[in-house]
């Protein structure tokens, strides 16, 4: 009879014991939630998301380049730097491309870069003081 006095008296009593109050947090950070949870919930629901706007065109009709256009604009890159590496040393440079002629040339520390557009041939001229001289004194 102690034992089952006992083991009534544990489950009547542990359940108050073990119990707390119940609190409700949001997890919507536009409700009150966590901030921290919104690119959490962003991105569940644009994975869940498989609807294709038909009407929606990439970048609002711009074609991606492709990659022999990148390939190019890369290597016109690469020689436009070399051209702006060389002018330290005196040596002009002209880069001629299917859109513009860039002529690059330092007088007296001043760099001037005049840009030719091949299709209306216009000419954008660019001056930056403050380069070193062409010529160096040991």
């Amino acid at each position: 009879m102690r034992i089952t006095h006992a083991v009534v008296t544990l489950l009547v009593f542990s359940p108050l014991a073990w119990g707390g109050n119940m609190t409700f947090q949001f997890v919507n950070p536009n409700f009150g939630g966590n901030p921290n949870n919104g690119s959490y919930l962003l991105n569940g629901a644009q994975a869940q998301n498989s609807y294709k706007d038909p009407s929606y065109s990439n970048d609002f009709g711009v074609e991606t380049p492709s990659a022999l256009d990148n390939f190019t604009q890369a290597i016109q890159s690469q020689i436009l730097g070399g051209l702006l590496t060389n002018i330290n040393t005196g040596k002009p440079g002209r880069m001629v491309t299917n859109d513009f002629i860039v002529d690059i040339k330092n007088t007296d520390g001043q760099l001037t870069l005049n840009v030719t557009d091949r299709k209306t041939g216009k000419i954008s001229t660019i001056q930056v003081a403050g380069l070193q001289n062409s010529s160096t004194d040991f």
